[in-house]
């Protein structure tokens, strides 16, 4: 931010003269302990209850690498679980999308208080596991924008359709998650998510980046929030075809076109500016 007064600017001075001794003295986010260990069985299928924060660390359980660098990775610009499609991770080698991996890793005792914030959460489980696949993979990337076709959300002709949450309750996720006793915390948050008997999910107390990033893996495209909505709702997504979104019907699931028409909105195809994630060089996990 510019400074406008010469006192302000003597400040500023003072501060960047001292910064490096200061951020010297800061301890670097990072684990107190951390396993990773491949997943010979290699049996199941990896889903966001596989990959999420814990009250104590975080917990992978049999997915492929690049789930972990998803969470720790997550895309810089507005409010995302991380680079839930593959094919916004670019440089990838083979073995990151195919060998899956367990990761057990633990915060310290210290670290615990700054925990329970669900923000300070996401920014350290970020930091953290950035550390930790640095140390573990020799892990470096970076981040480029790049023009690429997606579909934005948009709303529909007669206005959304999408139930508001109750703002007393989804203000605190310990609240929400003791009216959900099955529910799991949103990772990039806020909300809580659960899986539904017929295969469908909901969702209690999430924005709209929330949805869209969901419904990216659906439309086999990168799906962008463009509503200008900006509360949280609770939101029932079906079952529904994992498949090509310009292609027809199959075994009666709804498509993501459907659903998004019953929530009042609507998607269109445009090209936009999206984040990706340039892996400059990973190798497997050192086991310990």
């Amino acid at each position: 931010m510019k400074r406008f007064l010469i006192a302000g600017c003597v400040v500023a001075a003072a501060a960047m003269v001292f910064a490096p001794v200061v951020r010297a003295q800061e301890k670097a986010l990072a684990f107190d302990a951390a396993s990773i260990r491949k997943n010979v069985n290699n049996a199941g299928r990896c889903g966001p209850d596989q990959a999420q924060a814990t009250p104590s660390g975080f917990h992978m359980t049999n997915c492929p690498l690049w789930v972990a660098l998803a969470t720790a990775y997550a895309p810089t610009k507005g409010e995302a679980l991380g680079f839930a499609m593959g094919d916004r991770m670019v440089g990838m080698p083979d073995w990151v999308k195919s060998e899956h991996y367990d990761i057990d890793a633990r915060i310290g005792e210290a670290d615990a208080e700054a925990w329970k914030d669900p923000v300070r959460q996401r920014e350290m489980l970020h930091a953290m596991l950035q550390a930790l696949l640095a140390e573990r993979c020799k892990l470096v990337v970076h981040r480029e924008m790049k023009d690429r076709s997606t579909y934005a959300i948009m709303v529909g002709k007669n206005g959304p359709k999408l139930p508001a949450a109750e703002t007393a309750e989804n203000a605190d996720l310990d609240a929400l998650q003791a009216k959900y006793p099955n529910s799991r915390s949103v990772p990039g948050g806020p909300g809580v998510w659960s899986n539904t008997e017929n295969g469908g999910i909901d969702f209690y107390g999430v924005k709209m980046g929330i949805l869209a990033l969901w419904m990216s893996d659906f439309a086999k495209e990168p799906v962008v929030d463009k509503t200008g909505l900006t509360g949280r709702y609770d939101i029932h997504i079906p079952r529904m075809q994992n498949m090509q979104a310009d292609s027809g019907g199959a075994d009666g699931l709804p498509t993501v076109f459907s659903v998004m028409d019953g929530f009042g909105l609507k998607l269109e195809k445009q090209k936009d500016q999206v984040e990706v994630l340039v892996i400059d060089y990973v190798e497997r996990p050192t086991e310990n």
